[in-house]
């Protein structure tokens, strides 16, 4: 089941961004080192009216989380006005992928999103995680850019 995450829940969310951190080193190590999240970062996103972290509780166990914000695109002549939701954050913990709770909260982003009036979804992905990718384009996800950087 889906939910809306709560300020008991900040020490699950926790530990699912240690998981999440500990992954991310592995993958992109010139950038990301293991670690936490300020639970004052968290406690925020909860409270914020913009954000919500979206909780996957299966059998009493919080499995995953995703973590979602609306945003207004910058107002620049160039740029089409509207707001869009952002996802920062998205991890289900590594013993209970493939089993549908990253759809699951991908479809809740989704539902998020039209509620807060969104006209669209946006996600960085890390380009060495192929599995998280093939997640987003089965949900209609399509490449928009890709950043690239020259390690000095």
């Amino acid at each position: 089941m889906v939910r809306k995450a709560k300020p008991d829940d900040i020490p699950v969310i926790s530990e699912l961004y240690r998981e999440q951190f500990r992954e991310m080193a592995k993958l992109i190590p010139d950038f990301i080192k293991e670690g936490d999240q300020s639970t004052e970062f968290i406690e925020k996103t909860i409270a914020d009216e913009n954000s919500d972290i979206l909780i996957y509780d299966c059998g009493g166990e919080t499995v995953g989380f995703i973590l979602l914000q609306a945003k207004v695109r910058p107002d620049f002549d160039f740029m089409l006005p509207g707001k869009y939701c952002y996802i920062m954050d998205i991890i289900v913990t590594e013993n209970h992928r493939g089993k549908g709770f990253g759809t699951a909260l991908m479809i809740a982003a989704k539902a998020w999103a039209k509620e807060q009036g969104c006209s669209f979804i946006n996600l960085d992905v890390l380009v060495n995680n192929p599995e998280a990718i093939k997640l987003y384009e089965k949900l209609g996800f399509i490449p928009k850019a890709q950043e690239m950087y020259c390690k000095l």
